[in-house]
């Protein structure tokens, strides 16, 4: 609960209330046939108002339409060592749970059933689909108590993908949290055909923004730290690399039409979600 609270601070309520009326009017779109009238809250798009009805009783009512039929989402979280990283306060994995927790509470409040797989080297674990804040508590504890020092698998994610396609995963919302980049894959152009994917890469600020002078680096992990020097040729070497490394995993999401949210430490993770859905 303590972690709740920490999060409620930074999701204050306006961006409670914009997250969520934007979430909705991009995955429960208007269209087909007219199904019932529901009493307007404030997420509701204002152009389904109907006004007679809301004339009859002094109350505002809205049109539901077929096409709004509840969501089945499903969240990727990346556990791998990597995401426990800092080059300052705040870790990845803070992020994870910080990006986690607004779009979960988002899919709650709009009455979509979510699940989660988490993922790390050797080993993966499954919450059922629920639209219950406590799938949204036990997440938070399955991730604060997790603790992982095994070597990195650079194919967790690859591997993942295959056994969603193994089990013919469709028409769902699938959200993937990691700092994974990897070369075009099959896998993940399969299952982006058969549901909508919104991958989100969560990264240290430092690993893609070095600088420009000679430096030297420390990294922290949880029971550890490294030293590194660096002159400014391998600096500037280094930003280039990484910077068209994530360029063409950005092209390669697109020409799959999976859609790309970046986030690093330096950045308010709920105000690059709201701008991300603000755009669409």
């Amino acid at each position: 609960m303590k972690k709740v609270k920490i999060l409620d601070f930074k999701l204050n309520k306006s961006i409670w209330n914009l997250l969520f009326w934007l979430y909705k009017n991009k995955f429960h779109f208007d269209g087909m046939s007219f199904e019932k009238h529901k009493e307007y809250v404030f997420w509701d798009s204002v152009k389904n108002i109907d006004w007679k009805a809301s004339n009859k009783t002094n109350k505002l009512y809205t049109k539901v339409f077929e096409a709004e039929k509840n969501l089945d989402v499903l969240f990727l979280l990346d556990l791998n060592p990597s995401m426990n990283f800092y080059s300052e306060k705040l870790k990845k994995i803070d992020l994870l749970e910080e990006i986690f927790y607004a779009l979960a509470f988002s899919v709650i409040k709009n009455n979509d059933n979510f699940s989660v797989y988490f993922y790390w080297t050797k080993e993966e674990k499954f919450l059922n689909y629920k639209n219950d804040f406590s799938q949204i508590l036990k997440t938070l504890e399955i991730i604060e108590k997790f603790e992982n020092n095994e070597k990195i698998d650079e194919n967790r994610t690859k591997k993942i993908l295959q056994k969603l396609n193994s089990h013919k995963i469709k028409n769902k919302l699938i959200f993937i949290l990691t700092d994974d980049i990897f070369e075009k894959d099959k896998n993940l152009k399969i299952l982006a055909m058969q549901n909508e994917i919104i991958f989100i890469n969560i990264f240290d600020f430092l690993e893609n923004n070095l600088g420009k002078k000679d430096k030297n680096f420390t990294f922290f992990g949880e029971n550890n730290f490294l030293n590194i020097f660096l002159n400014s040729k391998k600096i500037e070497e280094f930003n280039a690399f990484r910077k068209e490394k994530i360029k063409k995993f950005e092209r390669m999401l697109k020409k799959y039409k999976i859609e790309y949210i970046y986030i690093d430490t330096k950045m308010d993770s709920f105000s690059a979600l709201v701008s991300y859905f603000s755009k669409r």
